[in-house]
């Protein structure tokens, strides 16, 4: 009997002590994104990315020889004290040794991943967040942006807008954005363009997450009859209703999404019905054909693991992953942040289409081997028509003038 309870306690001391030494051979990865709000269908999209660039270093051996352990929180509409909440979940009481958020807010998240020392990649677009990294650069050296900002991604949209191989029958243009920082930045930049080259701002609306009734607005607009209707609000339903009430008696207007084409809901609810409307989708992987031959490959394992073409965040928030994978091989420890951190911002990161370049404010700026897609949906599906900086035709595909401008 003595000899069968020190076995059992034996095997117990053992099963006590594997515990922590099989918590060790992970790394933990931070992933807080918006799992319900209005901003779910844009954090599916990062997910499916993250999801993807983990599964593959898991499936090669892990990274250092341990296997990557996603940790979520979902951040909601990222309100300050969540988003903080969630630094403090996920970096204090997890201690995870990245954070790969996706779209995280406009400066809050700076702020809240900026009080810890692991690597946060984000893809919030926005000049505010990049305005609060300026403030203290060294305290803030662990964030990195993965898209320039919205003022760049609006200035864009405007010359590949007037770059469209289309004969605008006025000059005139209704902007209408959500009232969130993005929208408003977008919107203003837009009209400050469109004023600059002698347009007419018809309408100019700032509208709540939530709006679906869209008579008072599309009144307007027939009778304005603006040559271009931008529509900035990044969420499926928004944007669904409105064309849909656009459509009962639609003007000849081409209709500009913005990065409100990005949810996948939108084209996979609205199939062929969307065909015409254009969009832009930041450091864009282009799709149907992909610019290179790793970038395809890339492309069709993404179409067969998840059934449809990545939409906007899937690749940036991929290329995030991979990117501070890199380094911290080339470190050698996951948990020396600083050497990681200094590999990120001096070395960068080669992808599928190239190398993915921080600047000295942890941006990465669209141009060169990461730009901005442009695309209209044709046959139920997003295609790249345009790329930029410098505005140019993506290979053989065209812009085609909507049914509802002939």
């Amino acid at each position: 009997m003595k000899k069968l309870m020190s076995l059992i306690l034996t095997i117990t001391v053992a099963l006590a002590m594997a515990v922590p030494a099989m918590a060790a051979d992970t790394i933990k990865v931070g992933v807080p994104l918006a799992m319900t709000g209005a901003y779910t269908d844009t954090g599916d999209n990062y997910w499916k990315g993250i999801k993807i660039a983990i599964d593959e270093i898991n499936a090669s051996g892990g990274l250092l020889g341990k296997q990557l352990e996603p940790v979520r929180f979902d951040t909601q509409e990222f309100a300050p004290e969540r988003v903080m909440q969630g630094a403090d979940y996920l970096c204090g009481k997890m201690k995870v040794d990245s954070v790969h958020a996706g779209w995280a807010g406009w400066g809050q998240d700076v702020r809240a991943y900026g009080k810890y020392t692991a690597p946060f990649f984000a893809d919030d677009g926005s000049q505010s967040a990049v305005d609060v990294f300026n403030q203290d650069p060294e305290k803030y050296s662990n964030i990195y942006q993965l898209t320039d900002t919205d003022i760049n991604q609006a200035s864009s949209m405007f010359r590949v807008l007037m770059a469209l191989p289309y004969e605008y029958p006025n000059k005139k243009v209704a902007i209408i954005t959500a009232d969130d920082a993005w929208g408003t930045g977008v919107g203003e930049t837009l009209a400050k363009n469109f004023k600059k080259e002698g347009w007419k701002v018809a309408l100019h609306e700032e509208v709540p997450y939530g709006t679906r009734e869209w008579g008072p607005i599309l009144t307007r607009i027939r009778k304005a009859k603006p040559a271009i209707i931008h529509l900035e609000i990044v969420s499926a339903q928004e944007v669904i209703t409105f064309f849909r009430q656009f459509m009962e008696s639609p003007t000849k207007s081409i209709l500009s999404y913005g990065y409100s084409i990005v949810p996948r809901e939108v084209v996979q609810t609205m199939g062929t019905e969307a065909d015409g409307i254009i969009g832009e989708v930041p450091t864009a992987m282009p799709t149907p054909v992909a610019p290179t031959p790793e970038a395809q490959a890339w492309v069709e394992n993404f179409k067969k693991i998840w059934g449809h073409q990545p939409q906007a965040g899937s690749w940036a928030a991929y290329s995030g992953v991979k990117a501070w994978a890199a380094a911290v091989e080339a470190v050698g420890d996951a948990k020396d942040h600083a050497a990681v951190c200094k590999y990120i911002s001096t070395k960068g990161y080669k992808g599928e289409t190239g190398w993915w370049k921080w600047d000295k404010s942890n941006v990465m700026r669209a141009g060169g081997d990461v730009p901005i897609g442009h695309y209209q949906v044709q046959g139920g599906e997003l295609v790249t028509i345009f790329t930029d900086p410098p505005v140019k035709p993506y290979k053989d595909f065209k812009f085609q003038t909507p049914r509802w401008c002939k």
